[in-house]
């Protein structure tokens, strides 16, 4: 039998060019021919474009490297191909992040010239909505200040490391209970505006809370009314809302001092950052072909097309797409295991080629992959 065919958008580090041993890999670019053989695809959501996807006739699976799939063209995909998140493989530097943003709002750190209150964490309340793999590493480093961490998610990783482990149906209880929020949630259907005013009214005077999943699960507009109205509570976030596929870093909460936020670089792409996403990638690729499971199964249904900005909200465009002619080159996804079609291949490896504050709403900043 034919060993698979695989087109990866990106370059692989040599670990996983050594997993994917024995399938015939082809990295960055590919002809035509070559596209129209490929089993898999492994690719950034934005990636994979209608045109690139036509081409790939024989295409059963794609593995997305980043763990949310909000980005994904599900609408483009032929019948029958299965797409598996990358969720988890960003765990623990998106949870770091988180505890640098809830640190820093909870200080004051992002303020200039201004003299605020810092407010305490060891000991208290901690809210984390969504338990996938940044959810619980968040958890698990919420010890080392010995909080009490409330779990609100649909399934949890890691049970035990929450002293208290809630659906969604108690989350607006937990809400009320917590002195801080780290929210992680991936963007779905169910997950859009989950976080919305009246929600976040019934929070603590003083309570701080931290984006890290996706922008469009926190309702801007809502967001925006409640830290004006409450200038006690703070608001920090790694994810901004989109624009159609597009994260737009614009908002009016850029203009108060309880708003902080880095511009989407908690698992930036970097060769540090990457090689154990990519190595993850390339592990469940092999899943897939080899035993006929792989993990991270994303359920299809759950995403469809939303834009939620309104077009007052569009005067200012952000980055630039790849022109059209170039090489092909933010609820985690519930972890499970998704049945795939066995079919082992044999033959060599022929891989080929190789916060600050502002007092603006407005800023110009380079498009960057969302993970």
């Amino acid at each position: 039998m034919a060993p698979p065919k695989v087109f990866v958008t990106d370059s692989l580090p040599e670990e996983a060019r050594q997993i994917l041993s024995g399938f015939e890999v082809y990295e960055r670019e590919a002809d035509d021919g070559v596209l129209a053989q490929c089993q898999a695809l492994v690719c950034w959501p934005s990636r994979a474009r209608p045109e690139l996807l036509q081409k790939m006739n024989r295409l059963r699976m794609v593995q997305t490297l980043s763990a949310g799939v909000d980005g994904f063209d599900f609408s483009s995909l032929s019948p029958g191909v299965q797409v598996f998140s990358n969720a988890g493989a960003f765990s623990e530097t998106v949870a770091e992040h988180a505890w640098g943003l809830l640190l820093g709002i909870a200080k004051g750190i992002h303020l200039r010239n201004v003299r605020s209150t810092p407010r305490a964490l060891r000991g208290k309340t901690l809210l984390v909505v969504g338990a996938g793999g940044i959810g619980t590493e968040v958890a698990r480093l919420s010890k080392s200040l010995g909080m009490r961490t409330i779990g609100a998610s649909r399934s949890f990783r890691a049970p035990n490391l929450f002293d208290e482990a809630h659906s969604f149906s108690s989350l607006e209880k937990d809400v009320m209970a917590a002195d801080a929020i780290v929210i992680t949630l991936p963007l779905t259907n169910a997950t859009r505006g989950i976080i919305n005013y009246e929600l976040l009214m019934k929070g603590k005077e003083h309570v701080v809370v931290v984006n890290v999943g996706r922008g469009d699960t926190v309702d801007e507009e809502g967001l925006v009314r409640w830290l004006r109205e409450r200038p006690e509570s703070r608001f920090a976030t790694d994810v901004f809302w989109k624009d159609g596929r597009k994260e737009v870093f614009t908002t009016k909460a850029w203009d108060l001092q309880n708003f902080a936020a880095t511009l989407h670089n908690s698992g930036t792409p970097s060769g540090e950052n990457l090689r154990g996403p990519k190595v993850a990638a390339a592990t469940n690729v092999r899943r897939f072909f080899e035993s006929g499971e792989a993990i991270n199964g994303v359920e299809i249904r759950e995403y469809s097309k939303k834009p939620r900005r309104s077009p007052q909200r569009l005067n200012t465009r952000r980055g630039g797409r790849a022109e059209q002619g170039q090489t092909y080159a933010k609820k985690e996804i519930r972890h499970k295991r998704v049945r795939g079609t066995k079919g082992r291949g044999t033959g060599h490896n022929t891989s080929t080629s190789t916060n600050t504050s502002t007092s603006t709403a407005e800023r110009t900043i380079p498009e960057v992959s969302a993970l």
